[in-house]
């Protein structure tokens, strides 16, 4: 071979190797292109994850000041803990103290609640003794008054009949028409002492009742039938009527003696109503007089026993009214002016009072007997 043609194979040579160089710089460089785009990546992931790693720091941080800030809470709140319950321990030996204080009040006050006892049972006795005495005494201030009233109630017919007697005995050949005069003097002193008798015998004594469905009207009627009514008084009787169980005997003396004092109130001139409602399980009977009224001091003891404004009497009419009514467990009151007294009456007072009473039954009849406690 020429000169010639050995240079140009060695130029071949080299250019082939060149080549092949450069090619191999080519895939060095793409190797570092993509090397550098791997670092690129990790690097924008490095960033990213030490961004994430700052935010987590941070939230650490935080997280630790609050745990801080919660131990420091938790640490005040331990000593207030420790310092109430040093002060609940004080508080404790105190309300120790204090039991055992009480404790003793309590048996103090215990023995003085026997002590107060055994002293309340003493007065007691002592004041049913001394109420009995009392009684006892009241008692005897009531009869020593009343026979003393009535002895001078009877001095006056026993004096009539006596210079009756007198007079009679002296005019021997009197007149029919005179001597009938002086045996109406004895029949009027007689039937003064029997009533002012009968009025203490009905206060002293309470006799049984004696009870039968009867017309209330009825009975209001019979106690007008033993009174004289002037001519110049009225009686407005009630046009209703209502049934009632009581003891009629006695209810009739009741309304006889109201009706006759409203009578003497209208100084026999006026008018005198009487009224009867019937309430549900109850009666009303309301009297009423047109007379100048009852004064308002004296009003109040109207019903107390041995009372009386009159000058003859034994002062026990409207008291003995009280007592009666009473037994058929009702109420009487009175108001003025004008003067009204009123009767509140049980229609059956066999419903209200048969706890308090023996009741015995004969025939339509039924007796009622106060019991004994």
């Amino acid at each position: 071979m020429t000169l010639q043609s050995k240079e140009s194979g060695t130029n071949f040579s080299a250019r082939e190797m060149a080549y092949d160089e450069l090619k191999e710089l080519g895939i060095a460089e793409n190797e570092l292109i993509e090397k550098e785009k791997h670092l690129t990546m990790l690097t924008n992931e490095s960033f990213s994850k030490m961004k994430e790693v700052s935010k987590i720091n941070r939230d650490l941080q935080n997280r630790i000041k609050s745990l801080q800030e919660l131990s420091a809470s938790l640490n005040r709140k331990n000593e207030e803990l420790k310092m109430a319950n040093q002060e609940l321990e004080r508080k404790t030996i105190q309300n120790d103290h204090i039991s055992l204080e009480l404790q003793e009040k309590l048996e103090r006050v215990t023995q003085k609640e026997k002590e107060l006892s055994l002293q309340r049972d003493f007065l007691a006795r002592r004041l049913d003794e001394t109420t009995q005495d009392l009684v006892k005494a009241e008692k005897f201030a009531i009869i020593g008054e009343l026979s003393a009233r009535l002895a001078h109630d009877l001095r006056n017919p026993l004096s009539v009949i006596k210079n009756t007697m007198d007079i009679m005995s002296v005019k021997q050949n009197m007149k029919i028409e005179e001597r009938l005069q002086y045996v109406t003097r004895f029949k009027r002193a007689v039937q003064r002492m029997s009533h002012q008798i009968d009025d203490v015998l009905d206060f002293v004594k309470k006799t049984e009742m004696v009870l039968h469905v009867a017309s209330l009207r009825s009975i209001i009627e019979s106690a007008l039938g033993v009174i004289i009514v002037p001519t110049n008084v009225r009686i407005s009787l009630p046009q209703n009527d209502v049934i009632i169980t009581c003891d009629s005997r006695k209810l009739e003396a009741v309304f006889s003696n109201i009706i006759l004092n409203a009578i003497q109130a209208t100084n026999d001139n006026g008018e005198v109503k009487i009224r009867v409602s019937d309430i549900d399980s109850n009666v009303q009977i309301e009297f009423e007089d047109t007379g100048p009224g009852i004064p308002a001091d004296i009003v109040p003891k109207i019903f107390d026993p041995l009372f009386t404004t009159k000058q003859t009497g034994t002062g026990l009419g409207l008291s003995i009214c009280k007592n009666i009514v009473e037994q058929h467990g009702g109420t009487i009151t009175v108001k003025s002016p004008p003067t009204i007294f009123t009767i509140n009456l049980p229609k059956n007072m066999l419903q209200n009072k048969t706890n308090n009473y023996q009741t015995f039954v004969t025939g339509k009849t039924t007796y009622l007997r106060e019991s004994r406690q």
